[in-house]
């Protein structure tokens, strides 16, 4: 853990606000270098990505406040310190969506390419931004004796919550990890065509990464600390009912177009 990196005057500047910042840049420079291979203009994914950062930091931001609703009456003035952490990515990532689409819709601007070339940056998203996390203490695990356990130092949002040195998950290091298997996932299908080509379509990478993705989230927070408001239904978080029903809808879209396409290509040949 190393949550300031220095103090310039009254500012601090945050491992995890520099984290997020990377993968910010690193998304939009991945995306706008993958426009040119879908023959989308570079400006719309450069305009397209200020939409998605602001809403989708709005949302995740929102999502958090919400859920932390009884610290944040008592200080309002917390509110907007993002760069502190305090973000949910389902409530980021479905505001982010719902703007995105629209401004695409308003631009005349085919959706499913896009689809496509945002999907390896969100994931190479995580990897950097979860190295935030872990370096600011938040999004921690559970307490585990296994050999590569975590002790943050006492003055942490573990060590406040345990009260006394324990060997926690690094789930924020297991999120990474996954954010970075599932950003060259992604690339090896597009590139090898694992999916036979002809059930190819565009905005499969999207509906692809939400697969990875939820699956990945639900597994993974059963190792994650979370309070018990949290924990909504069957013992499971809002995050992982969220990740079952991204999972569902994701899993139903790939499996309907793969049987539409197969379905297309049977009728053909019988014609």
């Amino acid at each position: 853990m190393h949550r300031i990196i220095f103090n310039f005057g009254p500012f601090t500047v945050t491992s995890y606000g520099v984290m997020l910042l990377i993968a910010f840049v690193v998304g939009i420079w991945l995306a706008e270098k993958r426009a040119e291979k879908y023959r989308v203009p570079r400006e719309i994914i450069s305009n397209l990505s200020i939409v998605l950062i602001i809403t989708g930091v709005i949302g995740a931001r929102f999502a958090y406040v919400f859920e932390n609703m009884d610290y944040y009456v008592k200080y309002p003035g917390e509110i907007l310190k993002v760069w502190d952490g305090g973000l949910i990515f389902y409530g980021g990532f479905g505001l982010a969506v719902l703007c995105g689409l629209i401004f695409l819709k308003k631009r005349k601007v085919k959706i499913a390419p896009v689809l496509d070339i945002v999907a390896p940056s969100i994931a190479l998203g995580f990897f950097f931004a979860r190295i935030g996390c872990f370096l600011n203490g938040c999004c921690f695990g559970k307490p585990t004796n296994l050999p590569w356990g975590v002790v943050f130092p006492e003055n942490s949002p573990v060590g406040w919550v345990f009260n006394t040195p324990v060997r926690i998950h690094p789930t924020q290091l297991y999120e990474s990890f996954a954010g970075l298997c599932i950003f060259i996932t992604l690339l090896t299908f597009e590139k090898k065509k694992l999916f036979v080509r002809r059930i190819l379509w565009k905005g499969y990478l999207f509906w692809l990464f939400l697969v990875l993705y939820s699956g990945w989230r639900f597994f993974v927070d059963f190792l994650r600390y979370y309070e018990s408001k949290a924990y909504l239904l069957w013992g499971l978080t809002h995050n992982q009912l969220a990740s079952i029903f991204v999972l569902l809808l994701s899993a139903s879209v790939i499996l309907a177009k793969v049987l539409r396409k197969i379905n297309d290509e049977l009728s053909e040949t019988h014609i």
